[in-house]
């Protein structure tokens, strides 16, 4: 054999070695890499575990106590459940009816605020008391009117409430009754009936106002002005006849302890019923004094809310 050949054959048999022990080393190196993989198996990825079961726990915690904290703010600021229902009784002697009634009861439910829905029931129950005891005393009356029991004619009396203000903080009415009890004509009044709805509280002038001094002033001067323009289309009585009770302004700075006002979406509204200011047939006047001339004198829990004003304006 030449070298040449030798040469050729030699270097056929160092690629056929050198394939070989490649082929071991390939498979040593995976043996090694099966062996490691059961000792120290893969770590699982904790995000796609995230993304399948929701936030970690503590955020999932975090988020129930912030919506609980939302729905006890939202329950807090929610109207309450008011039930208006209109009665009608008659009373008679013999067969003959000597005085009709028409009123309202009225329910209320604060719903999670148990202590508040007590003490407004309280101040219902006691007015619907006062007016069955009131009743019972007028049918005594008509049955001793000539009027009643000679004429055909009968007493009634009337009692109503409609709901003013309701939105969690403040709960106001305005209640109005009216009848007639014999004389020339009947009658007509109306008052206020105010609650701080979170407490119950029945509210006056006294409880609202920051600064009471400046409240007065503000609603007096008011009250003043609207009243000037009732003077000029002759509704109001004279200045003698005023001054002869206390004088305008007098009467309505006696507004700041009564209960002839109530809450409305707007602002407060106060009162002037029948021969206070004016004659009979003039009627009753109602002032509304805006939540913007008297917000700064109120205190914040019963100023006009934000939403209202910017629904005003």
């Amino acid at each position: 054999m030449t070298g040449k050949w030798k040469m050729i054959l030699g270097g056929a048999c160092m690629a056929i070695m050198l394939a070989g022990c490649g082929a071991v080393g390939d498979d040593t190196q995976k043996v090694e890499q099966e062996d490691t993989a059961d000792q120290f198996p893969p770590e699982e990825d904790d995000s796609e575990n995230e993304e399948a079961d929701g936030a970690p726990e503590e955020d999932q915690q975090e988020k129930t106590d912030v919506e609980e904290l939302v729905e006890s703010e939202t329950s807090a600021d929610r109207p309450a459940v008011v039930n208006i229902e209109h009665k009608e009784q008659e009373y008679t002697e013999g067969d003959k009816v000597v005085l009709t009634a028409d009123f309202d009861q009225v329910s209320v439910t604060v719903e999670g605020n148990e202590a508040a829905t007590q003490a407004i029931m309280a101040e219902f129950e006691k007015r619907e008391e006062s007016f069955q005891e009131s009743l019972a005393e007028l049918v005594e009356w008509a049955k001793e009117d000539t009027l009643v029991t000679d004429s055909g004619m009968s007493y009634s009396e009337e009692k109503g409430y409609e709901v003013k203000r309701n939105d969690g903080r403040i709960l106001s009415f305005s209640t109005g009754s009216s009848g007639f009890e014999g004389g020339a004509h009947g009658y007509y009044m109306e008052y206020g009936l105010n609650f701080d709805a979170k407490t119950g509280q029945v509210l006056a002038i006294a409880d609202i106002a920051q600064d009471e001094a400046a409240f007065q002033e503000i609603c007096v001067q008011e009250m003043l002005r609207q009243c000037e323009d009732l003077r000029a289309q002759g509704l109001l009585f004279d200045e003698e006849m005023l001054d002869a009770v206390g004088g305008l302004q007098g009467i309505l700075e006696g507004k700041m302890e009564g209960v002839e006002w109530y809450f409305t979406e707007e602002g407060i509204c106060f009162i002037s019923n029948i021969y206070e200011i004016a004659p009979y047939a003039a009627g009753n006047f109602l002032f509304d004094i805006p939540y913007e001339m008297i917000d700064g004198t109120l205190k914040e829990e019963y100023r006009g809310r934000t939403d209202q004003k910017a629904g005003a304006s």
